[in-house]
């Protein structure tokens, strides 16, 4: 029952976030990583044990810089994360004696983190295919960057130079990497 239920609130969560366009920020998937990974530092503080505690921080701490470089850098890093994640609560229990982690958690988290990593995959993937570009949502880099080398060349003419960097800024609000 724990992976059904894992499985189908990745695929829950993950289509309104497509549905309601939340998976066009960059920042959608690699949150979600973040939100994943602190649930073990959650149970170690119930569990109010130090060690485990500082075990699941090193743990954290590693998910959550791949979720950031990936963020920062390319997504399919925080596909990885989510995946090895999934990994990770196979094994999880071998490796940190965490007594507040429920039975069911283990099953539910490795069928959350691979379903929703698979599906980031797909969006990836996809995305890659229409566009001809890695990214997901909006590929917006070239237009912005069209408009700020036309700013450079307009340098001269500060007023037409300007109006190519307002034009810049604004396609660029759709996506917080791109936003100058």
């Amino acid at each position: 029952m724990e992976y059904l239920v894992g499985l189908s609130l990745a695929i829950g969560v993950s289509l309104a976030g497509t549905i309601a366009g939340l998976d066009r920020d960059r920042a959608f998937y690699p949150a979600m990583t973040l939100a994943i990974g602190s649930y073990y530092l959650l149970f170690a503080v119930m569990a109010g044990s130090a060690e485990a505690l500082s075990l699941e921080m090193a743990a954290f701490v590693g998910f959550a810089a791949i979720a950031v470089i990936g963020f920062r850098k390319n997504l399919w890093l925080v596909v990885a994360a989510l995946v090895g994640h999934g990994v990770f609560d196979l094994v999880h229990s071998h490796v940190v004696a965490n007594d507040g982690v429920p039975a069911w958690w283990p099953m539910f988290c490795m069928s959350y983190d691979v379903t929703a990593g698979l599906y980031l995959a797909w969006l990836l993937r996809r995305s890659y295919l229409v566009t001809g570009k890695p990214g997901v949502g909006h590929p917006i880099r070239f237009y912005v960057q069209s408009e700020l080398d036309s700013a450079a060349a307009l340098e001269a003419q500060p007023a037409a130079s300007f109006h190519k960097l307002e034009r810049a800024h604004i396609l660029s609000q759709a996506s917080t990497l791109e936003h100058v």
